[in-house]
């Protein structure tokens, strides 16, 4: 009797394992599930584009930063240096300038004068011609007044020559003035970036900058992590054979270990082009004697319902067991991704 017993147990055991097997392996097909995911994000690398030393670091390691809040600011004796140099220079040009329009107005001045004289000469010279035919003057007197009309005509093609070269000088006064401009908001510009601010909403993170530090171009300071909106994602990694049902748009599910109590909602929002194993420094060599099959993984980004993570809670790097709604309503998402959906029917 007790054998009967313990053999009814046993099958009662077995079917029940049985079921629960079948109906997880139901469950696996119809929602995928990895944990070979983690929180990834975008991190903003704050860098001086200018070198110096650093006057100031505003911030500290994990502190809450806003949009153009400082972060750092460089000693900016140097820069002042170079902006009050731009700033004379560009008042030396408008001097210059206006010099130049003093000289054109004296050299048209000039040019009225001549021709007034020319006019007269010329004048003189036709009365005194019309006099000398009639031997009213003398020889001489006629010879003065043609040598007249002859200085007086090389004085006004002297003075237009004098005024098209001031013109001339004008022209280049007035570029001038441009290129000091020019050089002037360079300077103002490059004072600018003696401040260093925030670009976004995030979490200060990897500080280095330290006053009294002498920082060269692009040498990170620290870096800003924003935690929110679409700066935050799952980096999901589907064996591909679990890639048959998955499709853009379609909800997600998923906890981190941090808190596995709570659940967090998204939604499928791309496959990546190629494995992690296609991307790797060293690809695996795969025309060998030996090979031997292995599932590869095929990252799938998954995006962070906004109101899920309202109090941004999730931090970058944290594990997650993530899970995929194959029935659920796929959301609406641009038509880029269809090529990735295409390859996986």
């Amino acid at each position: 009797m007790k054998k009967w017993i313990s053999l009814a147990v046993i099958v009662l055991a077995l079917a029940t394992a049985a079921v629960f097997g079948y109906r997880y392996w139901q469950n696996a097909k119809v929602h995928p599930s990895t944990e070979d995911a983690y929180i990834s994000g975008d991190v903003f690398s704050i860098s001086s584009l200018i070198p110096g030393r650093l006057l100031t670091v505003e911030v500290t390691e994990n502190q809450q930063v806003k949009k153009g809040q400082v972060i750092a600011t460089i000693d900016p004796r140097d820069y002042d240096a170079q902006v009050q140099q731009a700033s004379a220079a560009l008042e030396e040009a408008h001097s210059a300038l206006a010099t130049n329009r003093a000289q054109i107005a004296q050299a048209k001045a000039k040019v009225d004068a001549d021709g007034s004289r020319l006019a007269l000469a010329r004048l003189n010279l036709q009365r005194f011609s019309e006099l000398y035919k009639r031997n009213s003057v003398p020889k001489q007197r006629y010879d003065d007044t043609v040598t007249a009309e002859q200085v007086a005509a090389a004085d006004a093609v002297a003075s237009s020559k004098a005024l098209a070269a001031v013109e001339a000088n004008m022209a280049v006064a007035e570029q001038r003035i441009k290129v000091q401009e020019t050089r002037l908001a360079g300077a103002e510009l490059t004072r600018s970036h003696c401040t260093v601010v925030s670009p976004i909403d995030g979490v200060v993170s990897r500080k280095s900058g330290q006053p009294g530090q002498v920082v060269a171009p692009g040498q990170p300071l620290c870096a800003v992590v924003p935690l929110h909106g679409g700066h935050i994602w799952v980096e999901a990694n589907f064996k591909e054979t679990d890639l048959r049902r998955i499709r853009i748009g379609l909800p997600a599910t998923f906890h981190t270990d941090v808190n596995p109590a709570r659940e967090y909602h998204g939604w499928v929002e791309s496959l990546s082009a190629g494995t992690g194993a296609a991307f790797s420094l060293l690809p695996p060599e795969n025309a060998t004697g030996n090979w031997v099959k292995i599932v590869q993984r095929l990252p799938v980004r998954v995006a962070i319902d906004p109101a899920a993570n309202a109090d941004r809670s999730l931090r970058l790097g944290l594990s997650v067991h993530l899970m995929v709604d194959t029935l659920g309503e796929p959301r609406a998402v641009p038509a880029a991704p269809e090529a990735a959906q295409a390859g996986l029917r």
